[in-house]
């Protein structure tokens, strides 16, 4: 009882970090997807319905008390029309146009991609004049598809997503481990359509770290349960 009230003392602290001190978007997004990951795996229908009936209450509460919040997501708008005028508050501008210059570097080579390390390469090529964020050079396209796309094409999608379906597919089991790893993979697939979060240093050792742990003791008791 009391190692519960102290995990719920921790959830609603972070919560409330997010929600006034610093909140990541992408993180709001992987939120929503655990939770309903969560009454997938372990809520009944009913317990699923108390669920999204107290999400939607404490959404509308963090929205009415929170103005950080608000302006977080209301930048979402500001960002994508004045993102060519001021590159300092063009976050959702600058993904856009990373995706639309990847997926035209992948159209010029979609099978085997470009080599490994050649985005900044095809960014420098992809380089205009015509506004500072068009003219912007980078190594990464915020996406995980895009990024593997662009340097071993859909080859590497296809052992990308081969990688994530086995992951998958190895924690459906239940149990302690099963669960951790299937948070793990879920976490970073619904993460990396934002970001490029396997080939980032901290959240990509999180990844190999908590799938391969995870994935090391559900395939013990896999293999215990066999005759």
């Amino acid at each position: 009882m009391v190692a519960t009230a102290l995990c719920l003392a921790l959830i609603l602290l972070f919560a409330t970090n997010m929600v006034f001190v610093a909140s990541a978007r992408t993180a709001l997004l992987c939120i929503a997807v655990l939770l309903g990951l969560l009454a997938w795996r372990h809520l009944s229908r009913r317990a699923a319905l108390v669920l999204l009936a107290g999400t939607i209450a404490a959404s509308a509460l963090a929205w009415t008390t929170s103005p950080y919040l608000r302006h977080r997501i209301a930048d979402i708008a500001v960002e994508y029309r004045h993102g060519h005028e001021d590159i300092s508050r063009a976050s959702t501008a600058q993904r856009l146009t990373y995706w639309r210059k990847a997926l035209h570097a992948i159209a010029e080579a979609p099978l085997t991609g470009h080599g490994t390390g050649s985005i900044k390469r095809q960014f420098e090529r992809a380089a205009t004049g015509g506004s500072r964020l068009d003219a912007e050079i980078v190594s990464n396209p915020h996406n995980q598809t895009l990024n593997v796309a662009m340097q071993w094409g859909v080859l590497g999608v296809v052992l990308l997503y081969a990688m994530w379906i086995a992951h998958l597919r190895l924690f459906l089991d239940e149990g302690l481990a099963a669960w951790i790893g299937l948070v793990a993979a879920v976490q970073n697939i619904a993460s990396s359509l934002l970001n490029s979060h396997l080939f980032d240093f901290h959240e990509g050792w999180m990844y190999v770290l908590g799938v391969g742990v995870a994935g090391g003791i559900a395939l013990k008791a896999k293999a215990g349960r066999q005759p």
